[in-house]
């Protein structure tokens, strides 16, 4: 087939943008949910492993927390109460997080029956004072637990300033327990199961990339106790092993096509 040079010129200019194409997808890879978990003993001895998943699309923020403890929760300081966490840039700005949706099933315990669901995709957003369930709060992240923000349903008063208001939320209720309460410190109370999602908007400019791999989950109340990630991997870090850090944080990205 003969080309002349008009078509010629037609297929260098379609091959041109075919590469540029190409080039801007390597330069800017897809990020998807970045996976933070962490697996202890809680203050009563008794063995949980937490999870949070965060993804932003556009404007908005998704967490989703989840009690994926290997054994049924027996006490208050096995319940996943709080969550702190933070997005900060290169230049460490953070979003300024506007709270939109809180929601789960909330169960009855009962330790005598199996427990009883009350309300299916309840409504768990905490902003008044007897509200009793999760409470978002912008925190002072050069405190202990060291992360910009936070939510909760206990009061965390161990960690002032970087706790919630204990008119807004409840004691334990509507913290997020494993399995079926058999046990009577647990008996009768309002309680979330497995899993509980939060929106927030206010992320545009933000991407999954600047997802801190510094945070916390908070168990019980009166004590509070903190699972936090292994130090080992902040221990790599100070010994400058850095191909190892960024190993684990990959496998905490689930990349999306």
């Amino acid at each position: 087939m003969l080309l002349n040079s008009s078509t010629c010129s037609v297929i260098r200019n379609v091959q041109l943008a075919f590469v540029a194409t190409i080039a801007i997808l390597v330069a800017a890879p897809a990020y998807g949910t970045v996976i933070l978990s962490a697996s202890g003993l809680s203050s009563a001895n008794v063995p949980v492993t937490f999870e949070a998943q965060l993804s932003i699309a556009g404007n908005n923020l998704t967490v989703q927390l989840t009690n994926n403890s290997p054994v049924n929760s027996l006490n208050p300081n096995d319940l996943l109460g709080s969550f702190y966490f933070d997005i900060v840039d290169s230049f460490n700005n953070r979003p300024a997080l506007t709270y939109v949706t809180a929601t789960g099933n909330v169960y009855l315990a009962d330790k005598n029956n199996p427990d009883t669901l009350q309300t299916a995709g309840a409504n768990l957003k905490a902003l008044l004072a007897g509200d009793n369930t999760w409470q978002y709060k912008a925190m002072n992240a050069t405190l202990v637990p060291n992360c910009g923000f936070g939510i909760g349903t206990v009061g965390n008063s161990s960690a002032a300033p970087n706790n919630f208001m204990g008119n807004i939320v409840g004691g334990i209720d509507y913290s997020i327990y494993k399995g079926d309460i058999t046990t009577s410190n647990l008996d009768g109370k309002l309680l979330v199961k497995d899993t509980a999602t939060f929106t927030f908007s206010g992320v545009t400019g933000f991407t999954e990339a600047n997802i801190s791999h510094v945070f916390a989950f908070g168990l019980g109340t009166a004590p509070d106790s903190f699972l936090v990630p292994e130090p080992s991997s902040f221990v790599l870090a100070a010994i400058g092993l850095i191909g190892l850090v960024v190993w684990r944080r990959r496998r905490q990205i689930i990349t999306s096509a």
